[in-house]
């Protein structure tokens, strides 16, 4: 059930509870102060009831560093109700507008260009500087599209790529009645990857034993998505969207053999669900509900997996590779926390987001399996320590490996529109309307429209 809540921090709301009285005032320009003379910095967040403790409890950390070091700024959760992105970017831009909601907050890196280009956010250069300074930072997850002529409008909130889950209590039950047709559980090593062919092989072989049985099981799912394309295309030994002069490179081969291998299983063997499969019951639910043996999805469904309480063993593996030549690269996102350029209190905002950034902050996040791979590497041991115990026990080493192999999704201010125009013909491809290769050169054709300014 998605819970919808706007708090303050709970270590706040005690203090409140406490002395039984807040004055707030929330007025247009004027700045909101607690009883005690602090100024609210409201921070925006999406609604996600699996993600919101992993935030909330960053918030309060925050908040003990703030009080600890003696600022008189505090930090109160806005939670914005919507489980979509773009919803989201819509909410926390027309708020900016308003001067009303959150001055600072935190979104999906494919907003980010469009928020520098429109001016929304405020140069947080100064603080990226501090922070990289202390070399406490993986000083690398600052750039990408949240800078823009040497200034920067975001800070990472944490790196997140995909891996490959899988359902080993479904690979021992086929095993056990296959003896002399076994298949292997995918790689972990993401130099020596379990191959295309082989996951192929083994979806509809886990596929048709379970519907023979009258138990329909899909093999795989993955999202032939054009953020993952280019990671497919990378472990195909192609390029990530775009060569090195910024050409185009989507209708190339490696494109083509990748949308072939997504065909044979969505269109063919019927091995991998598609979007009607999954319109009621999303694919990781189903995954978790052992209805899909393999799964291709990011580190922020490890902490569902974690706190997963069913019979099934589940474990981790790398993204599959056309051919063991090539290394396995895996798509990555870094999302972002924001301040708002019109804010009333741009000082405190840049305050309130050092806390935010801070070890205690950053730990109190990892902690919960959320927000990502940390991105103080002090942080990290913390992170993976705390999924020992669980069932993913004995695969951080697999998750940490892949932070290696980055594939960055090129956002870029028309991404977003292309995205959407490929979604919305992706579905002739599934039904077997257009070829793999018709929908392969309408995703080049559409980019380059995007690249031109025609959509």
């Amino acid at each position: 059930m998605k819970r919808t809540v706007k708090r303050l921090c709970a270590g706040a709301l005690a203090a409140v509870l406490a002395t039984g009285a807040i004055s707030l005032t929330a007025c247009g320009d004027k700045t909101e102060t607690d009883a005690e003379g602090n100024v609210i910095v409201t921070m925006s967040l999406m609604n996600s009831t699996n993600e919101n403790p992993g935030w909330l409890a960053m918030i309060d950390a925050a908040n003990e560093v703030l009080k600890r070091d003696g600022e008189k700024v505090r930090i109160e959760a806005e939670i914005i109700k919507t489980d979509s992105w773009d919803q989201y970017y819509t909410k926390v831009t027309s708020n900016m507008l308003g001067k009303i909601g959150g001055t600072i907050g935190r979104i999906a890196e494919s907003h980010i260009p469009a928020m520098v280009d429109k001016r929304q956010l405020a140069d947080l250069t100064d603080v990226r500087d501090a922070l990289v300074a202390t070399g406490e930072y993986d000083e690398t997850a600052f750039d990408g599209v949240a800078e823009k002529d040497g200034a920067y409008f975001g800070l990472p909130t944490g790196t997140q790529h995909m891996v490959m889950y899988y359902n080993k209590t479904i690979f021992d039950e086929y095993n056990a009645a296959n003896p002399t047709a076994v298949i292997e559980y995918p790689s972990g090593d993401w130099n020596n990857a379990s191959t295309f062919a082989e996951i192929l092989d083994a979806s509809k072989k886990i596929t048709d034993y379970y519907t023979g049985k009258g138990n329909k099981k899909f093999g795989l799912s993955a999202g032939p998505f054009l953020a993952y394309a280019g990671m497919y295309a990378k472990n195909s030994g192609g390029v990530n969207i775009f060569d090195d002069n910024g050409e185009c490179k989507i209708d190339t081969q490696p494109f083509y053999d990748v949308y072939d291998w997504f065909t044979q299983m969505l269109v063919v063997d019927k091995s991998m669900p598609n979007t009607s499969d999954t319109q009621t019951l999303d694919a990781a639910a189903r995954f978790l509900g052992g209805n899909i043996a393999m799964l291709i999805d990011g580190v922020w469904q490890m902490h569902d997996v974690c706190k997963y309480t069913e019979s099934y063993e589940i474990g981790i593996a790398a993204i599959p590779v056309s051919d063991k030549k090539y290394a396995s690269y895996t798509t990555t996102f870094t999302d972002r926390f924001w301040a708002a350029r019109n804010s009333r209190h741009p000082e405190e905002d840049k305050i309130a987001l050092k806390a935010l950034m801070s070890k205690e902050a950053i730990t109190a996040l990892g902690a919960k399996q959320i927000g990502g791979i940390p991105i103080r590497p002090d942080c990290r041991d913390n992170y993976f320590e705390s999924i020992e115990g669980t069932k993913l026990a004995g695969y951080a080493d697999v998750v940490k490996s892949g932070i290696t192999n980055k594939a960055n999704v090129p956002y870029t201010t028309y991404y977003n529109i292309v995205d959407q125009q490929i979604n919305q013909k992706m579905a002739l491809w599934i039904n077997g309307t257009m070829s793999a290769k018709e929908f392969v050169d309408f995703m080049a054709t559409t980019m380059r429209s995007g690249m031109e300014g025609k959509l």
